[in-house]
C-alpha cells in the first residue's frame, strides 16, 4: 500500500508540473519579468529604434525621419505606449556604422515572437529591409529566392502599410503575407482594421499567411538592431 501511494503521490506531482507549463505555451526564460534591453543586445547586438503598437505615432516618419521618437533608449520591454525609440542622428550615421547585420525583431507578451536576419554590408536605412538581404528568419518560408509583390521598408504607403513583406496582391481576400506595420486607418482589408494604430501585424504560422483568415497576431513591439 505504501509503494501504491508513493507512486499515486509522483503521478500528482508531474500532472501539476505538465499542467503548469501548459499554461504558456511558450515558457519566457524572463519569468514574469519584463526582459531587460541589455539582455536583448547580448551577442553585440545594439538596438537602434524600438516602436511602440498603439501609441498614435507613424512607425516609418519615426524611423525614416526621426518624427515623434525620443533618444533614451528604453530599459527594458514592459508594455506601455510609449513614444518610439530612434538612435540620435541615425539617418546620417547609418552609412558610417560599417554594419554587418541588420536583426528586426517583433514582441509580444514578453517573447520575442518573430525575427529577420538581413546582411546589411554597404545598406542604407532602408534598403536593408530587402529580401535580397534576408539571411535567417523564423518564418521557413521567408527566403531570398521566394517571391513577394512588396518587400521595403515604405511598402504600401498609398494604404499606410510600412515594413510591408507581403506575397501576393488578389483582392483583400486573396492577399497573402508575413508582416506588415499597419500605420494608419487608411486601408479596408482586415490587416489594416484596428481600433489604434500603429499596429504590427505578422503571421503566426511558420509561413506567410492569407491576411483575411485573421489568424494574425499583434505585435507590442517592432525593434531594429544593428550588429558592426
Amino acid at each position: 500500500m505504501a509503494i501504491t501511494g508513493f507512486y499515486i503521490a509522483v503521478g500528482v506531482a508531474i500532472c501539476l508540473v505538465v499542467a503548469q507549463l501548459l499554461e504558456k505555451p511558450y515558457p519566457s526564460p524572463h519569468g514574469n519579468d519584463p526582459m531587460t534591453v541589455q539582455y536583448l543586445e547580448r551577442g553585440g547586438w545594439k538596438m537602434v529604434f524600438r516602436a511602440s503598437a498603439g501609441n498614435g505615432k507613424s512607425v516609418y516618419d519615426a524611423w525614416t525621419k526621426g518624427t515623434d521618437t525620443t533618444t533614451t533608449k528604453p530599459v527594458d520591454m514592459a508594455r506601455s505606449y510609449s513614444s518610439h525609440f530612434r538612435e540620435a542622428n541615425l539617418y546620417y550615421r547609418w552609412s558610417s556604422l560599417n554594419i554587418k547585420y541588420v536583426k528586426f525583431a517583433l514582441y509580444k507578451d514578453n517573447l520575442e515572437t518573430a525575427y529577420i536576419v538581413f546582411n546589411g554590408d554597404g545598406s542604407t536605412n532602408t534598403n536593408w529591409f530587402n529580401k535580397t538581404r534576408v539571411l535567417e528568419s523564423s518564418w521557413s518560408d521567408l527566403t531570398p529566392d521566394a517571391t513577394y509583390n512588396i518587400f521595403s521598408v515604405i511598402g504600401d504607403n498609398r494604404n499606410l502599410r510600412n515594413f510591408f513583406i507581403n506575397r501576393k496582391y488578389a483582392g483583400c481576400s486573396g492577399d497573402i503575407g508575413h508582416f506588415v506595420v499597419s500605420d494608419g486607418p487608411k486601408g479596408s482589408c482586415a490587416m489594416d482594421v484596428h481600433v489604434r494604430h500603429p499596429q504590427f501585424v505578422y503571421s503566426d504560422m511558420n509561413s506567410a499567411d492569407v491576411w483575411e483568415r485573421k489568424q494574425f497576431q499583434r505585435a507590442d513591439y517592432l525593434a531594429i538592431y544593428v550588429k558592426i
